[in-house]
């Protein structure tokens, strides 16, 4: 492991660490308030997709262990990624001043937390992307990578984008059982 590698995992880590911490006492704070405020399913299932994609992130993160040294522009773009993930962690969850139910908050709240969890996405695709082209991939391995991504997308931009909190609901479970089996297939 390179010794850039373990300064951009570890500045990484705290950030993305931070975020967990977040979802984490949401969850805490929604518990302790359930006998005033209803818990429902949309924000829990919007923390657990959170959660899944910062664990995948944490993961994926680690392909990058042979990075040969550490630029301006890179430890930027890190924590640009890892700051709109404890910004959308920041929003899942109403605070323990806030009246509303929890599904309510985050019926609010959900094109925030969707489009900053996809710009990460989106983001960090950017190197794989220019591998892809650099070390040409074989067709096959970019329509599968082009594929499992916009399929995830599409599923963020529909959460986002629905009015009807079953459909969100419905398309959040969805998306964590995609990005769940897909890591469990791929890793």
């Amino acid at each position: 492991m390179s010794d850039a590698f373990s300064f951009m995992f570890a500045f990484y880590g705290l950030l993305l660490g931070l975020a967990v911490a977040e979802v984490v006492s949401g969850f805490s704070r929604a518990y302790d308030e359930r006998h005033k405020r209803r818990m429902g399913i949309v924000a829990p299932l919007f923390g657990v997709l959170l959660l899944v994609d910062l664990i995948t992130f944490w993961m994926n993160a680690w392909a990058y262990r042979d990075m040969p040294d550490v630029r301006y522009v890179t430890a930027l773009a890190v924590a640009f990624v890892a700051l709109l993930y404890y910004f959308a962690a920041t929003q899942i969850f109403p605070r323990a001043t806030e009246t509303d139910t929890l599904d309510n908050h985050i019926m609010e709240h959900r094109r925030v937390v969707a489009f900053c969890v996809l710009t990460s996405n989106l983001m960090t695709q950017i190197p794989p992307a220019i591998s892809a082209f650099t070390t040409p991939w074989p067709l096959s391995d970019i329509l599968l990578w082009a594929g499992l991504n916009l399929a995830y997308y599409a599923l963020l931009i529909t959460a986002a984008l629905a009015k009807n909190k079953t459909v969100v609901a419905v398309t959040v479970t969805v998306a964590i059982l995609f990005i769940t089996g897909a890591t469990a297939i791929f890793a």
